[in-house]
């Protein structure tokens, strides 16, 4: 079975799409996405889908977590590390307490300005060409959510953290936010993201073995399942004329898990526990949202 979940971890230096395409090479599997864009310079989580799975990685857990440092003192057009100096302010003389009681005001729901060096679309054209060429744009504010976020460390001008957070959340912005709030500036010096997709970062496998395994030709194994992946998703099981309703993406009245929300997704298995299909429940049938086993084909999709 090549259809599946890959967690892997993405070193410092190349980009995330660098990393596909080593991956594309190293297994010889063209159709490869992931759940989440990591900057370059950032390391650690990303999460592969293989094939078929592609179609559901908007159903994995989009919340996120990192570990970041912040060095206070200085600006960067970039938010971070690799970008040019902009500005330099002494920082403050302040406590470990004041440091985490700022950090707490950013816990919660808020908007956020997303970099001008980002991938972002605007107008046809993606922000970090603007950036380039020395213009500015207004970007729109992008609504967030900080579930966690807790001091590590402080030893000035570095700030340490754990911040877990709503995908398309950025950590750059986040890191001269709280520069800015200490009065200082800050940009983002260093980015683990450790948590992504359902998966933490002891779940990944690093390069160096993933190709040895290719070698071996047994990077197959270390593929986890479609059902794994969608496990906090409830399911239901069909068999006869409802298996062929469903392969053919008709809508299947009554069927569902107990008492589901209008509105909510659910997997559809056969009873071996292949999965099907996914669909959403319109609160009196189950409404076909990907089907991934059409009527004619019988593909191992666990």
């Amino acid at each position: 079975m090549d259809c599946g979940i890959l967690p892997i971890i993405k070193p410092a230096g190349p980009s995330s799409a660098a990393m596909v395409g080593e991956i594309r090479r190293m297994t010889g599997i063209k159709r490869i996405g992931h759940s989440g864009t990591l900057d370059p310079a950032a390391e650690g989580l990303l999460v592969l889908a293989f094939k078929r799975a592609t179609a559901l990685l908007s159903y994995l857990p989009s919340d996120k977590t990192y570990h970041a440092v912040v060095c206070l003192g200085q600006t960067t057009d970039s938010l971070d590390a690799q970008g040019k100096i902009q500005s330099q302010h002494p920082v403050p003389l302040i406590s470990v307490q004041e440091v985490a009681a700022v950090l707490q005001r950013f816990s919660g729901p808020q908007w956020q300005k997303p970099p001008m060096v980002s991938a972002l679309h605007y107008r046809g054209e993606r922000l970090y060409q603007i950036a380039r060429r020395g213009e500015q744009v207004e970007i729109p504010l992008r609504k967030i959510t900080i579930h966690h976020i807790q001091l590590r460390k402080f030893q000035s001008p570095y700030i340490e953290f754990e911040v877990a957070c709503s995908g398309g959340t950025y950590i750059r912005s986040l890191a001269a936010d709280l520069g800015e709030t200490l009065g200082c500036g800050g940009y983002l010096y260093h980015l683990t993201r450790t948590a992504c997709g359902g998966f933490t970062l002891p779940e990944a496998i690093n390069r160096e073995d993933l190709t040895r395994l290719c070698q071996k030709d047994d990077w197959k194994q270390r593929l986890v399942s479609l059902n794994q992946a969608l496990r906090h998703i409830p399911a239901v099981y069909v068999d006869g004329r409802d298996e062929t309703a469903v392969r053919n993406g008709r809508k299947i009245p009554g069927l569902a898990p107990p008492e589901p929300e209008t509105g909510s997704i659910i997997r559809i298995l056969k009873p071996n526990h292949w999965l099907l299909a996914m669909a959403r429940w319109s609160g009196e049938e189950l409404v076909m949202q990907r089907v991934l086993c059409p009527a004619g084909e019988e593909i191992e999709c666990e």
